[in-house]
């Protein structure tokens, strides 16, 4: 008697099993494995920056913080000396894994399409932003800006304007020096820059005008669907049901009820009672 107990929990806990990977089956997909981040234009969150560093330079020196809504463009997933490399503007960058993971999102050109290339950055005229006549640029060395190595420069010796971008809580347009004297980058501070761009931060730049195309595409892809001019039931009406993801949920079924009722049969089966009843 205890023998036919004991086959019977075991024919439950079995049947329990399978069922619980019926259920399991049917309702829990299997998790998707961990991605490293896609290739791709990646846009800076609303309410967030992206902080650039210089790839050449001893200490990666940051020289842009790359304001909300514009993008930079990520082209493969290798991490050098802990830094991804991204393009903006033309030029390449190291960013932080973390800050371009945390700050940024993947554009989905599948929806919009490509971002035109000139819709991407912001960029700074030098002409408005800094002052005619000598300029005093300075260094950045060991995490900081160092104010005692500065050198004199005037808006012709300036071949590329960075960006803006804040060290030490204080604002810096980042610029490539070239003269005589220096080649270098180097930093200008903010508030000695012309009167529009004295005060101005990387929150304050006005938004993407891309973001309005954006805004266009979501409306039309709102916009109900017109109604099918089709009868229903027509040859030409596609089935609104998707019979892939059924016939293999069917399938999987079928194949754990037949091993349901194998386990029955192998504990249950009518041999081993005869047997019992003979003796």
């Amino acid at each position: 008697m205890k023998a036919v107990y004991r086959n019977s929990f075991i024919a439950l806990a079995a049947i329990a099993l399978l069922l619980a990977a019926i259920f399991g089956a049917l309702f829990f997909p299997a998790p998707a494995a961990a991605e490293d981040l896609a290739a791709g234009d990646y846009m800076v969150k609303s309410g967030s920056t992206l902080v650039l560093r210089n790839i050449s330079d001893a200490g990666n020196p940051p020289l842009i913080e790359v304001p909300a809504t514009y993008y930079v463009h990520l082209s493969g997933t290798t991490i050098n000396s802990g830094y991804y490399t991204v393009s903006y503007a033309g030029a390449n960058y190291y960013v932080s894994p973390d800050d371009l993971t945390n700050n940024t999102t993947l554009h989905d050109e599948a929806k919009y399409g490509a971002v035109p290339e000139e819709k991407k950055y912001y960029t700074f005229d030098k002409t408005q932003v800094f002052p005619a006549g000598s300029l005093t640029f300075y260094t950045y060395e060991n995490g900081s800006i160092d104010t005692a190595t500065s050198a004199n420069a005037t808006i012709d010796h300036i071949v590329k304007v960075y960006g803006l971008v804040t060290i030490d809580s204080a604002l810096y347009f980042s610029a490539r020096i070239e003269n005589r004297l220096v080649n270098h980058n180097m930093y200008f501070p903010a508030v000695n820059a012309n009167a529009e761009f004295s005060a101005l931060t990387p929150a304050a730049i006005p938004a993407n005008p891309y973001e309005q195309d954006k805004a266009a595409i979501d409306e039309e892809l709102s916009k109900p669907t017109p109604p099918s001019t089709e009868e229903e039931g027509s040859a030409s009406t596609a089935d609104p049901e998707t019979p892939d993801n059924n016939l293999e949920r069917i399938i999987l079924s079928v194949i754990i009820a037949i091993l349901c009722v194998a386990v029955v049969l192998l504990i249950f089966r009518p041999g081993r009672k005869s047997k019992k009843s003979q003796s």
